[in-house]
């Protein structure tokens, strides 16, 4: 587990991916391939986070601004899968 999270910070980090794999799934049905693959873009970095992302100096600040901010700036529709990022 990454030191530099907290227990509630890491628990936030899995409800996203959560949300973001409905959301994969939401969107391969409609066939919006281009939504599904920025989803999974940006949520493909997040087991890193929680893993061993501290060797390189990731933390949740890091996260959100390289790849929730740009996916919700793409998507505004899906600012709400940060919403557990209120516990930081």
């Amino acid at each position: 587990m990454n030191p530099n999270l907290t227990p509630d910070q890491h628990s936030a980090c899995l409800e996203i991916l959560h949300r973001g794999l409905v959301q994969i799934r939401l969107a391969s049905v409609e066939g919006d391939t281009a939504r599904a693959e920025a989803i999974a873009d940006a949520l493909h970095n997040l087991p890193h986070l929680l893993g061993v992302g501290h060797e390189r100096g990731w933390d949740l600040a890091t996260f959100v601004e390289l790849f929730l901010t740009p996916l919700t700036q793409r998507y505004p529709d899906l600012a709400g899968i940060e919403q557990p990022l209120e516990l930081r």
